[in-house]
């Protein structure tokens, strides 16, 4: 049974004490539980020793050590010392991301486990909710576009490979000095905005792809795309790092603003163009020195494209 079924079993108490859990225990562990308290936090206990570990209180998630927490467990309740690892937010997509990625981290804990063990074994967690919580303001249609070219093109684990969803990179995907960047747009002008960077480069070679997406309650959902996607590739890296993608991408995101970004895949498939970015209107004068973070808008009706592109090395 998964720690997200477990989870489901418990029964929330009627207590707003943040230390008072109904739980269960993880396996077989006589010593560690998966509980939730009144205030709709999902938590893993674990009776630890020393040597000591790190803590952490980020949004949305926190671990302390040396918590004296009060526990019901099979109609009983008693109260002891736990290492707490905390979500603390109700939304339960977000519950569902923490005790997921939790899941392979409790399979073979042992009953004397120390804290300092415990931050180790978590750690991902952690940088995952870091980088969760620093994408407020993403978006969902750019995210639908990259992970349809993922789906469209073949070389799908290599594509997965070479992304780099960060607002931060240059280029959505790169490797080996090639990039290819993916723009979208819900209107009948391939007109899109570009940093220069992405344009210009004397070492790599710039591939544009320009998606013309058309909104359905009926179209494909970001999940969809993503499950699609896993389902053909082999290798468990790609597969985690896939997951992982979603998760910050989406993970703050209402269920609502996930319906709204559907969009219909037939449509999209019609409308895809790759260019090379030399053949793009640009700004091609190197820029004095002081000079950053320029953007523009290019028009590429009319532009030629590249006519072949899925079979495209």
């Amino acid at each position: 049974m998964s720690l997200f079924e477990k989870y489901k079993k418990l029964k929330k108490p009627k207590d707003k004490n943040q230390y008072r859990f109904d739980t269960l225990n993880l396996k077989k562990s006589k010593n560690h539980f998966i509980g939730i308290n009144g205030l709709e936090h999902v938590a893993l206990l674990f009776s630890t020793t020393n040597p000591k570990g790190k803590e952490e209180n980020i949004q949305n998630l926190k671990l302390n050590h040396g918590v004296k927490a009060a526990i019901k467990y099979k109609g009983k309740e008693t109260k002891k010392k736990f290492s707490i690892l905390r979500c603390t937010s109700k939304d339960e997509k977000l519950k569902e991301i923490f005790l997921s990625s939790l899941d392979n981290t409790v399979e073979n804990i042992s009953d004397n486990i120390s804290e300092k063990e415990i931050y180790e074994r978590t750690k991902n967690l952690i940088e995952l909710y870091k980088k969760i919580s620093k994408n407020t303001n993403n978006d969902l249609t750019g995210f639908w576009g990259e992970l349809f070219i993922i789906k469209y093109l073949n070389s799908k684990e290599l594509l997965v490979e070479a992304w780099h969803p960060d607002t931060n990179d240059t280029f959505d995907f790169f490797i080996r000095n090639q990039a290819l960047e993916i723009k979208t747009t819900t209107s009948n002008d391939r007109k899109h905005h570009f940093t220069y960077e992405q344009l210009n480069s004397k070492n790599n070679i710039i591939i544009v792809a320009s998606v013309m997406l058309r909104k359905s309650r009926s179209g494909v959902s970001l999940l969809e795309l993503k499950n699609d996607i896993i389902k053909k590739i082999n290798k468990n890296h790609l597969k985690e790092k896939l997951q992982e993608i979603y998760d910050i991408m989406t993970g703050l995101k209402k269920q609502t603003e996930l319906d709204n970004a559907k969009y219909i895949c037939e449509y999209a498939e019609d409308n895809i163009r790759f260019f090379d970015s030399k053949k793009i209107p640009r700004i091609k004068e190197t820029p004095m020195h002081g000079i950053k973070n320029i953007r523009f808008e290019s028009n590429l009706n009319g532009i030629e494209n590249i006519n072949d592109f899925f079979n495209y090395e």
